[in-house]
């Protein structure tokens, strides 16, 4: 069983420790949990969705006010991991761990009341003696430091009028620092709490730490991995439950004392709702929960130990559960035809919204009978790094194609190596001068064409009459061809008879000329602008693009019947996606490359062939996706140190064993995560929050304090994300080997090709 295997997973897991500070678990407590693989029989049918004993990191713990466990897989939740936020590593000293800081650091953690609150910091200074506290931009005090390296506890009172209920913004501010293993830092931190007025003063309790909460306990003869803390306590975990979700769990407490035990759940704007009430005793207490009311929804999961204990509390088997996936048969395609469209917004297809006055036969066709991922999300908002993503599977920061001049680096697996290396005959037919050998994606092809690069034809009917005569050549052989068009990039200049279909004018006079579109929206994004364009303009560039996309949409459709007449179509698996949209004044602006609305973010996911069923996913999923899923839906072996998840539990209506969450960049200034229907967008410390549901179009940024739930969850999520080592394991919060670690590499912009690029809109 799937459940059995992810539970000796976390035996290994605890055996190995933890890389960031070993304090994740001895080998006595792994060698017993070797010997408490047996699970609850009330989980029989169900298999793990997630495992919240192995993932406690994603926790927020009270006991005595909320812990925050610095040095610790913990500690990134509250500190978006280490971007941008003023902390420098992870380290430890015996059984101490600790986070060392430069001369600001700052702390997101959640609180539930507008109350009087103490901080309390265990730390010592290292570059200063003094730090300056600021809470919502508030100060509240100033904490004077011991001297020496040992750990101190220093208590900060804070008034009721620097707090808020929600999100709490914390800044510590330190007068110096000093040079240490080659890095400014100022203070280590080993612990923060947030207590409330009445709170324990003294230091006599134990802290609830990361390194001790998770352990073996033995209950009745009966050993297992458990979330252990002594009552009074509350375990709080941020999930987004899965289709037919169940929680699954046993509970018990050491010694012959009773303690009263609740899990309580709530969905943000909904009342909280009691799920489980009662005792834990010196047994354990075995229960299957059904989630069904919350389903898809993001919820906070509060685990309740109540009164005192002298022994831990201890919830194990701890599971998000789903049905157990019954085994799919499916046929294996032979061949692979990536078409990658260049700058199409997902709205734009009827197959993404149901208005969209754009007329594209052919892909809907292919929408009716295939699998649609509804919410696709591009890892960038540009056509290099989006495409890197796509064809390495690796995010942005991995392979650090991120610029205007970087190159993808010759140490990166792209997938037409991948294939190359198992027998696949390689063709890319690529109409945009970024994804050209000047800037490494030249790698793995057998057959390599950039129109841009060597002044050729760019128009659709071009491209795909080339790659088809490829296809032809080597149909005898197993194939992938990549195929590239630009049509609905700028110039927007389709033929007068696709124009016609959203703009018939004859007589229109204003200053948008088709050839002229490139330095039109160029000037029109530039601030202050130097073109304003009338409500007539904007119909004419509607009509020009939406008159590409049809266009484009006709020779599709000749490809696909070359592939017919060829006899590879029913032995091909067909993806259609988009690297990034394209904004037409919807925040102001015009084209791409700017920002990270869902104009430019959001593009279409569709694959359809052999082994392909027919379905909508709703759920969230990114386009660095796309590799892992296409390797296994053709039976090969996967791509090494791959960053994306396989959608094929998606397309089996099965809820994949990972968060549905995905993540975009905008060069370093910019990070986003989508998760259900929030989107978190930090730009800087600031972050920006969105309901997608209710506004699909991001034209009112939530009070993040009013929506505490959603906040906290991408806050979670993409702290984790954010502080991973490894991008292949980023929710685990350890591995044990650093991820991919690319050397950067820069291309020599020449003359030539600024011209190429100025040529299809790229002028700044």
């Amino acid at each position: 069983m799937a459940i059995r295997l992810g539970w000796w997973a976390l035996c290994v897991w605890l055996v190995a420790g933890c890389d960031r500070c070993g304090s994740c678990g001895s080998n006595t407590q792994a060698d017993d949990a070797r010997a408490a693989l047996a699970l609850p029989d009330v989980f029989k049918g169900y298999e793990t969705h997630l495992d919240l004993v192995k993932h406690a990191h994603l926790a927020d713990v009270y006991h005595h006010g909320l812990f925050v466990d610095f040095g610790t897989p913990a500690r990134d939740k509250y500190t978006v991991g280490q971007w941008r936020t003023g902390w420098v590593d992870d380290s430890r000293s015996g059984d101490a761990t600790f986070s060392r800081v430069g001369e600001t650091g700052r702390v997101f953690f959640p609180w539930h009341a507008v109350e009087d609150l103490t901080l309390r910091f265990r730390m010592y200074g290292v570059g200063t003696q003094a730090m300056t506290v600021f809470l919502n931009n508030t100060q509240v005090g100033v904490v004077h430091l011991n001297e020496g390296a040992q750990f101190h506890d220093y208590d900060l009172h804070v008034p009721s009028t620097a707090v808020k209920s929600g999100e709490n913004y914390l800044l510590v501010r330190f007068g110096g620092s000093q040079r240490v293993d080659g890095k400014d830092i100022s203070a280590a931190v080993q612990s923060l709490r947030v207590m409330s007025k009445g709170a324990p003063t003294t230091t006599a309790y134990r802290a609830p730490t990361f390194g001790t909460m998770v352990q073996t306990v033995a209950m009745d003869g009966v050993q297992r991995m458990s979330v252990a803390n002594r009552a009074p306590t509350v375990v709080s975990y941020y999930l987004q439950v899965p289709t037919e979700g169940r929680l699954g769990f046993g509970v018990a407490v050491e010694g012959d004392s009773q303690v009263p035990v609740n899990i309580r759940i709530q969905a943000e704007g909904e009342p909280s709702h009691e799920l489980f009430s009662g005792n834990a005793e010196a047994r354990w207490t075995d229960r299957l929960l059904s989630l069904d009311r919350w389903e898809g929804k993001v919820v906070r999961l509060d685990l309740v130990a109540e009164g005192t204990s002298k022994g831990r509390v201890a919830w194990s088997a701890l599971q998000l559960l789903t049905p157990e996936a019954k085994p799919v048969e499916r046929a294996t395609p032979k061949n692979l035809v990536v078409v990658l469209v260049d700058t199409l917004r997902a709205d734009k297809l009827k197959a993404f919204d149901g208005s969209s006055r754009v007329k594209t036969p052919v892909i809907n066709a292919l929408a009716e009978k295939g699998v649609v991922f509804e919410n696709a999300q591009s890892a960038e908002n540009w056509t290099k790094p989006s495409v890197a993503s796509v064809l390495t599977g690796l995010y942005p920061v991995t392979h650090g194609a991120k610029t205007d001049s970087a190159k993808l680096p010759e140490s990166a697996l792209v997938l037409s190596e991948h294939l190359r290396s198992q027998g696949f005959r390689t063709g890319s037919f690529i109409a945009n001068g970024y994804v050209s050998n000047k800037f490494g994606f030249d790698q793995g092809w057998n057959h390599y064409t950039n129109y841009i690069r060597e002044s050729k034809s760019t128009e659709a009917e071009n491209v795909f009459r080339e790659a088809g005569e490829w296809i032809e050549a080597n149909r005898d052989k197993k194939f992938f061809a990549y195929v590239h068009t630009i049509d609905p990039h700028v110039p927007y200049d389709p033929p007068a008879e696709f124009l016609s279909m959203y703009d018939r004018r004859t007589d229109y006079d204003g200053q948008v000329s088709a050839r002229k579109t490139p330095d039109l929206l160029s000037d029109a994004k530039r601030n202050p602008p130097r073109v304003t364009f009338t409500g007539s303009d904007v119909r004419r560039l509607k009509g020009l693009h939406d008159g590409e996309i049809s266009y484009h949409d006709v020779y599709l459709g000749k490809f696909i019947q070359k592939l017919k007449a060829l006899g590879v179509w029913e032995d091909t698996l067909f993806v259609f996606t988009s690297d990034h949209g394209e904004e037409f004044d919807d925040h102001g602006s015009w084209g791409h490359g700017h920002s990270v609305y869902q104009e430019l973010l959001h593009v279409p996911l569709m694959f359809y062939g052999k082994g392909v069923p027919v379905r909508r996913v709703p759920n969230t999923v990114g386009t660095v996706d796309i590799t892992s899923t296409v390797t296994e839906l053709m039976g090969l072996l996967p791509m090494p140190g791959n960053e994306g998840r396989s959608l094929v539990p998606f397309m089996d209506g099965h809820p994949t064993p990972y968060p549905t969450v995905a993540f975009s960049d905008f060069l370093d200034d910019r990070r986003v995560i989508r998760a259900g229907r929030w989107k978190l967008v930090l730009r800087g410390i600031n972050g920006t929050l969105f309901d997608l549901a209710s506004d699909p179009g991001e034209q009112n940024p939530l009070d993040r304090n009013r929506v505490p739930i959603g906040m906290r969850y991408c806050r979670i999520m993409q702290g984790q994300f954010l502080g991973a080592d490894n991008l292949t394991q980023w929710l685990h919060g350890t591995s044990q080997q650093s991820g991919a670690s690319l050397e950067r590499e820069n291309a020599e912009m020449d003359e030539t090709t600024k011209e190429q690029l100025r040529a299809i809109g790229y002028g700044n």
